[in-house]
């Protein structure tokens, strides 16, 4: 599955294991090993974060 954001792709392989939030950054645990995505604005990585709840 992936994410698209300002015209780019996070690849997240499912299910996700563990995430983490510092501001503009979430780093993530997914079945292909630890991920981080940067975000321009926090409410970009909350939503981010959200996402990936859900899905």
């Amino acid at each position: 599955m992936s994410y698209k954001y300002n015209g780019s792709m996070i690849q997240i392989a499912h299910p996700v294991q563990s995430i983490s939030v510092n501001k503009h950054r979430v780093i993530f645990s997914d079945t292909q090993g630890l991920k981080n995505a940067l975000f321009q604005k926090a409410s970009d990585a909350r939503q981010f974060v959200k996402w990936l709840k859900t899905n």
